[in-house]
């Protein structure tokens, strides 16, 4: 792929829930930690705070993460930044730009669309944008998948 097709992911996906209910499940942190296989120590998501997570997906178990909240608009949008991927054994990501990921909330038929859309991959670091790129466009498909499965799944 070239750079100019390194600049963006975006997923949509229809949720069978109301938009309070999915607004929930993504700014709630114990439900947001369910859905997206992470921990945390964190209180609540706000907007300025950085918040540290470890993953607990299968085969990235333990690695460490953070997110930079940008904005909450509540039951509209939700957004941070961070450095995507996991990094290399002695990657500095300290100086490279961090993308911007959005959740995107619109009433459909039978629920919520949900759009998360993460962009700035062309500014990453050459040596990582490709391969970071595939790894989020793959990892937003399992995320929204989760997601989805998260409102599926008997209370």
């Amino acid at each position: 792929m070239v750079a100019s097709q390194l600049s963006r992911v975006e997923r949509k996906t229809p949720i069978r829930a109301p938009r309070s209910r999915v607004w929930r499940a993504l700014i709630a942190i114990p439900e947001f930690c369910e859905w997206f296989r992470a921990r945390t120590a964190e209180a609540a998501f706000q907007p300025g705070a950085r918040v540290r997570f470890v993953s607990t997906h299968e085969g990235y178990e333990n690695a460490e993460f953070f997110v930079d909240i940008v904005e909450m608009v509540p039951e509209q949008r939700f957004s941070w930044r961070w450095h995507p991927g996991v990094p290399l054994p002695g990657e500095d990501l300290s100086a490279e730009p961090m993308t911007l990921v959005e959740f995107v909330l619109e009433d459909a038929e039978g629920g919520t669309l949900v759009t998360v859309i993460e962009s700035g991959f062309d500014r990453l670091f050459a040596g990582r944008q490709a391969r970071v790129f595939k790894e989020n466009e793959n990892g937003w498909q399992y995320q929204m998948a989760a997601l989805d499965r998260y409102f599926s799944a008997p209370a």
